[in-house]
């Protein structure tokens, strides 16, 4: 399939991505179900490829890691834990044509890294489940061409990625400068208090952080 050979962007600045990372296992797998272990790098739109940095034709596309062991297991809201993920996962690689828009994120941009946060832009469906979009998309909801909003509701969030990893605080214990792993938590937690499923939807507090 040579789409699981192709990034969705022809460039990417240095600070877009992250190189040389290594996974040991039950992290990552290929497109078509193979677990992967070994060097991989990441992209801030969310993209996985193998191989420490992109070799045209070479590195793959990655997804996250299903346990095909656990289809048939549910979790604490009735839903299939394989199916759910699969799911999650099928719907950031294709275009899907029906009315659920491709998911996939808003882009970071300069002005965001300069900031230190972004913008995050999601569709929380009544049955839990959270389809992370961008802002095209998002906006869309509720019309003809996007997702119901009988079914979904709209949730915008700040995501932090730039500063400390964790709070810095002063021999006092007064914070100085919030880091980001400890923001990016409070703000999860924050919003599941409306959306509960949240939590369970961004459990990488550190994801897209830029050191």
């Amino acid at each position: 399939m040579a789409s699981e050979y192709k990034r969705s962007r022809i460039y990417y600045s240095k600070a877009q991505i992250k190189n040389g990372l290594v996974t040991e296992g039950e992290e990552w797998m290929t497109i078509d179900n193979v677990e992967y272990i070994g060097q991989y790098h990441t992209y801030v739109t969310g993209e996985v490829f193998t191989q420490p940095t992109f070799v045209d034709g070479k590195s793959r596309k990655l997804i996250p890691f299903i346990d095909l062991s656990k289809i048939g297991e549910t979790d604490d809201i009735g839903m299939d834990v394989a199916k759910n993920f699969e799911y999650d996962t099928i719907t950031k690689l294709d275009v899907l044509d029906t009315l659920i828009p491709n998911p996939g994120i808003e882009e970071i941009t300069e002005k965001d890294l300069t900031n230190g946060f972004f913008e995050r832009y999601f569709g929380y469906k009544y049955d839990g489940r959270c389809l992370e979009l961008n802002k095209e998309n998002y906006d869309k909801i509720g019309s003809d061409e996007g997702l119901t909003d009988v079914q979904w509701t709209k949730v915008k969030l700040k995501w932090k990625i730039k500063g400390p990893v964790r709070d810095v605080r002063d021999s006092d214990g007064k914070m100085i400068e919030a880091g980001v792993f400890d923001t990016n938590k409070r703000t999860v937690f924050l919003i599941s208090e409306d959306f509960p499923n949240f939590k369970n939807k961004l459990l990488d507090y550190l994801e897209f952080y830029q050191p």
